[in-house]
């Protein structure tokens, strides 16, 4: 018979190993220290392209997350900005958001939310109107 102290030695190394799981990531920035969603098994590198589509407009992009600024960029028409990461583990917290800047008008997007978006290879389309996020068969816009 397995006795009550051996049960918690396993609890506890399981324990244990669990949160260094956890605190690796938080280390390395891929794990936020929000827990509130639910547990997320895909840890794929996921890629997001940003492509100005604003016709004859140069358009400056500044994306970050809680841990890592990736600094600003300026595109020229149909210009493409990439970046990439490994999104959260165990828990849908993800998040990368974007300032867009373009003649005097500022705007923020969310542009990688973990549990909104189940894409490895994410496009944007920034139109003057919003964002669009490109699919095979559709776009999703965001006014």
């Amino acid at each position: 018979m397995v006795s009550i102290s051996k049960i918690a030695i396993l609890l506890s190394l399981l324990l244990t190993t669990f949160f260094s799981l956890i605190l690796k990531g938080i280390e390395d920035g891929v794990v936020s220290l929000e827990v509130e969603k639910g547990i997320s098994f895909s840890h794929s590198r996921v890629h997001i392209a940003v492509i100005n589509s604003m016709v004859l407009k140069n358009l400056t992009v500044h994306c970050k997350d809680k841990y890592h600024d990736l600094g600003t960029h300026i595109l020229n028409y149909q210009d493409t900005y990439n970046f990439s990461f490994r999104p959260s583990f165990f828990w849908k917290v993800t998040l990368y958001f974007c300032r867009f800047v373009w003649e005097g008008e500022i705007h923020y997007f969310d542009i990688y939310k973990q549990n909104r978006d189940e894409c490895v290879q994410c496009v944007w389309n920034i139109f003057k109107n919003g964002p669009c996020k490109m699919y095979p068969r559709y776009n999703k816009c965001y006014a």
